[in-house]
């Protein structure tokens, strides 16, 4: 398997070579670790991080309700919903994407009850995006527009209650554009995402290695004792992630 195949540009060598040491190695030797199996691990980790922490390695164009014919895209996802106190206080119609760090948005619409039904497609310059953490705040511009806006709201979304799937987000979401680009980004700018799939790589091949808490090797007439916790190694890349993920979701803001 290439090492190519890897999202980030992360390869089976610079496992091997620079992160499998220690401990494991005195089960396992870094030559029965197949170019195969350490690609499989990386891009395990890889999708796993993408799940669970909201982010994308590469470039990825997303649509909501794409238009017939259309196949610019690579991920479909589901309209956001609307919620009563969407633009109720300081709230600024505040909006958390699915998915970060946020590159471009290409199209913002308010559809009800659908797509095909009656849509307002919000003006880009209304568009204010934190583009690390993927929230947007709208900050309507321009009497006309506003006007326009306004009459959409009272007529079908001022019944006080949140509709389900109503604003639709068409946006490119990722680290980089490419390979060797996404491995520059991180490196220069997220080394501490990088540096976590790296070692959640490493505990899933000690996961594998099904190693004994403690024992001894015996070699050239030397004695040796080995010992690892797998807990405490599970427990670090637990805390590691959850610091991940909240730093991905952004500061913690309540709305008045």
């Amino acid at each position: 398997m290439p090492a190519t195949l890897s999202k980030t540009g992360l390869t089976a060598a610079e496992i091997r070579e620079d992160y499998l040491f220690g401990t494991i190695l005195s089960v396992v030797k870094k030559s029965a670790l197949s170019d195969r199996y350490l690609c499989n691990k990386i891009r395990g980790q890889e999708d796993a991080l993408e799940r669970e922490l909201g982010i994308l390695w590469q470039a990825t164009r997303i649509r909501s309700e794409p238009d017939p014919g259309d196949t610019d895209f690579d991920l479909i996802e589901p309209a956001y919903d609307y919620t009563s106190d969407f633009f109720v206080g300081e709230s600024w119609g505040s909006l958390k994407l699915r998915r970060a760090p946020v590159r471009s948005v290409q199209r913002l619409v308010f559809a009800y009850p659908n797509i095909d039904a009656k849509t307002f497609t919000v003006p880009s310059k209304w568009i204010r995006l934190d583009r690390d953490y993927g929230f947007i705040r709208l900050v309507p511009d321009g009497l006309a527009v506003m006007t326009s806006f306004s009459g959409y709201i009272l007529s079908v979304l001022s019944g006080g209650r949140g509709i389900p799937q109503t604003i639709n987000v068409d946006y490119t979401a990722g680290f980089g554009a490419g390979n060797l680009d996404v491995a520059t980004t991180l490196t220069s700018h997220y080394m501490d995402y990088l540096e976590h799939l790296k070692f959640s790589v490493v505990a899933d091949i000690i996961r594998d290695s099904m190693l004994p808490q403690s024992g001894s090797i015996n070699a050239d007439g030397l004695s040796r004792s080995i010992s690892l916790d797998f807990k405490n190694v599970l427990e670090q890349q637990k805390e590691q992630r959850k610091m991940l993920k909240d730093r991905i979701k952004g500061p913690a803001f309540t709305v008045v």
